[in-house]
């Protein structure tokens, strides 16, 4: 199986509340430049933070992968990471779009086997993982695309 995680692409500051940041004309460039060198991965899923500006960069993703997105409340920034994992099929290709800092976490859980010390993750940047589980510690970084 393989996992991509991918952060949301630069948002704006200026919006009514959290949720509702949007991706900037930046933020836009940065998933698609990142969504281009993940053509050759070819995603079976796209799910999703319910906040504004993951939507968009899984929307970006799933429209270059012919695929729709779900949308995964425990993909919020604090989520909690083995719920993330719970609520992963178990095979394919799977991308996820979401925050800082439930990406490091998940990142963290799935490579290290510790959910609270994890890579950082730049805005619209990706790490592409395989496992053979989705388990902690069985995770293995094959590739990290910054845009």
């Amino acid at each position: 199986m393989k996992l991509i995680i991918m952060r949301h692409g630069q948002a704006s500051w200026f919006a009514p509340s959290d949720k509702e940041r949007e991706l900037t004309e930046q933020g836009v460039r940065e998933v698609r430049d990142t969504v281009a060198l993940l053509a050759a991965q070819r995603a079976d899923c796209v799910f999703a933070s319910p906040y504004l500006r993951a939507q968009q960069t899984a929307h970006i993703a799933a429209e270059a992968f012919g695929l729709r997105v779900a949308t995964l409340d425990e993909l919020e920034p604090d989520g909690n990471p083995v719920k993330v994992l719970d609520a992963l099929p178990d095979s394919g290709v799977v991308l996820l779009a979401s925050h800082m800092p439930i990406v490091s976490y998940l990142a963290g859980l799935l490579c290290d086997g510790t959910p609270k010390v994890g890579p950082s993750f730049q805005t619209g940047m990706a790490l592409v993982l395989e496992a053979d589980i989705l388990a902690p510690g069985m995770g293995r970084v094959i590739e990290r695309i910054i845009p």
